[in-house]
């Protein structure tokens, strides 16, 4: 591991909004199939950002479904739409074309390469199999690391911690807390959560007590029943007889290593959120309640396993459950509950520095917009001397996605020659 260094003020966790991508006038340069790079004025809705590696292809990143953007890397410059909404209606999936053609017209360059997501399903990844140019899937929490150091002007071994609500992981299974050790092109999945059982697909993201009923059941076992608070009463028996037998059976139930569902799991267990109206409605209500005084924290368990390690929050959820059993007040349930998984976190990025040889962390992701966690998980890794990189002109969440896929894919074309 690289000998530890003084922080800069860049270093730190910056806590305040981030700013929308500014254009930019820096650029010139020209692919290999001599195209110039795009020009630095841009149809409104668009950015450049200045890239420190060349696309030596033409790349279109197609991003996301729920927070789409696209992303044109020609040479050394990204052009960048990031604002155009859930693909999944109608009219924002046909204002989503008609962006990329115009990101097409406007800049005057052909993509020899579309870059979209692991997951055949999403409409992002439906476009690219219609292209009819070379097609590159990038695995989502991949995406998002290589969007921030990106942004952030760095290459080489990293270390990335990616939480957020769901990414398809090269297992099949749905990824949302992960410790990736990432260089250029290629990652190694060094830790994640345990996986825990949610019942019944997408409806998971919206009704919380699915993810509170998983999180109860991986930490009490087939007990699981008998340590439900009290809000579970609003749900039918038969509903929770369902869930049992699912659990059991392990029918119509999905494995997920999700930061994002345990947010939306705890806030149920306390009684803040019972769905998710909004996006990230209830990991924001738990956020809110978070009394602002010092706490412990729960159990955790960072488990090392060879070159890996395993994330537990089981032993937190039976505190969790404890406490509301006590009657202890939901704002100190909440502040322990960021601090253990704050805690959580920074241990496994930082043994993944050790195992990786790196000392620098990219944090992104969804769950950062949570401005407790973000600034304990920086605490804690600036306090180990590691140089903590977070997003200064894209966002956290999956607005960012299509930089990285576009990253990656050129990444691998230059690997690969």
């Amino acid at each position: 591991m690289p000998a530890p260094r003084a922080m800069s003020g860049s270093d730190l966790i910056a806590c305040e909004p981030f700013s929308p991508i500014e254009e930019s006038t820096s650029g010139g340069g020209r692919d290999s199939a001599n195209q110039t790079t795009p020009a630095p004025r841009l149809p409104e809705g668009y950015s450049a950002l200045p890239m420190t590696e060349p696309a030596e292809l033409p790349v279109l990143g197609l991003g996301a479904e729920l927070k789409a953007g696209i992303c044109l890397y020609a040479g050394r410059s990204a052009v960048i739409n990031d604002r155009l909404g859930d693909l999944t209606d109608p009219t924002e999936y046909r204002r989503y074309v008609r962006a990329i053609d115009g990101l097409i017209s406007s800049t005057g360059i052909q993509p020899r390469v579309a870059a979209h997501d692991l997951h055949p399903s999403y409409l992002s990844s439906q476009y690219a199999r219609g292209c009819g140019i070379r097609r590159i899937a990038v695995q989502h929490h991949h995406a998002h690391i290589a969007a921030v150091a990106a942004d952030r002007g760095v290459s080489g071994p990293l270390v990335g911690v990616c939480c957020d609500g769901v990414g398809l992981g090269t297992d099949g299974a749905a990824w949302g807390c992960e410790v990736l050790l990432c260089d250029g092109g290629q990652f190694k999945r060094f830790g994640h959560l345990e996986y825990f059982h949610l019942i019944g697909g997408d409806a998971a993201a919206i009704e919380n007590w699915r993810p509170a009923a998983g999180l109860v059941y991986q930490a009490f076992g087939s007990d699981w029943r008998t340590y439900l608070p009290a809000n579970f009463r609003e749900l039918s028996d038969e509903a929770i007889q369902l869930a049992d037998r699912a659990f059991d059976d392990k029918l119509n139930t999905h494995l997920t290593s999700s930061l994002g569902r345990v947010f939306d799991g705890v806030s149920f267990l306390l009684g803040l959120s019972r769905r998710n109206e909004t996006p990230a409605g209830a990991a924001t209500a738990l956020e809110r309640a978070a009394t602002t005084q010092s706490v412990a924290p729960y159990p955790y368990e960072t488990t090392k396993i060879g070159r890996s390690v395993r994330m537990s929050v089981a032993p937190m959820i039976r505190g969790v459950v404890r406490d509301i059993q006590a009657a202890a007040p939901a704002g100190v349930v909440s502040a322990r509950v960021h601090e253990s998984i704050a805690r959580m976190l920074a241990t496994s990025a930082a043994l993944a520095c050790e195992v990786g040889g790196t000392s620098r962390v990219v944090l992104s992701g969804g769950c950062f917009a949570n401005r407790r966690l973000l600034a304990r998980v920086g605490e804690r890794l600036n306090a180990q001397h590691l140089q903590v990189l977070t997003p200064r002109r894209i966002s956290f969440g999956d607005a960012n996605i299509a930089l990285g896929q576009a990253v990656v894919a050129a990444a691998q074309i230059r690997e690969t020659r």
